[in-house]
């Protein structure tokens, strides 16, 4: 479904051996030298209640995007008030569960600009040892339209085109959450 794979396969290089037998790495543990050339991609959130989800990082190459660094906001504050409880599901499952998420999504915002943006999320242990988890993603955006790449803004609509959910020795979420999650609005 990538149209990077590479760029996955760089995240996976560095998160895989950091996780080792564990359910999510500890940030301490990622090495960052080996992420240097997916660090401008990538965010890390955490989940503190149903749609209050905080950005904790966020790479320059996403600050960019948006044209405004959005660490310590409300993730969910910026996506279309259609998707905000089915993305926030998502990221639940993945914090919770955990498992991993890669998703493709068409984003639209509110400077008219159309993006399709992929996105690989991960569990990350911020200290506790078990879940909730904190939410490692990179996402890699390409410009659908000819409009100013920086300063997209609002994400105005999102339109999912397609997922999977990523088993990570911890099971999978039922069969009837994936298959709802993955009906278009």
């Amino acid at each position: 479904m990538s149209q990077t794979p590479e760029r996955l396969t760089t995240f996976l290089a560095a998160y895989e051996p950091a996780r080792s037998t564990a359910d999510a790495p500890r940030r301490a543990d990622l090495d960052l030298r080996r992420l240097a050339t997916v660090l401008p991609d990538l965010t890390i959130m955490e989940r503190l209640a149903p749609e209050h989800v905080i950005f904790r990082l966020m790479g320059t190459a996403t600050v960019a995007r948006l044209g405004v660094d959005l660490t310590g906001h409300n993730f969910i504050d910026y996506l279309s008030p259609v998707e905000r409880a089915r993305i926030d599901e998502g990221l639940a499952i993945v914090a919770q569960h955990p498992c991993g998420t890669f998703s493709v999504f068409e984003n639209t915002y509110s400077s008219g600009a159309k993006m399709r943006t992929e996105t690989l999320s991960l569990p990350l242990d911020g200290g506790s040892g078990k879940p909730p988890y904190l939410i490692i993603a990179l996402q890699l955006a390409r410009a659908l339209t000819r409009h100013e790449a920086a300063k997209q803004g609002t994400i105005t609509d999102t339109r999912w085109l397609d997922g999977v959910f990523i088993d990570l020795g911890s099971g999978m979420p039922d069969q009837s959450v994936i298959d709802r999650l993955s009906q278009t609005s």
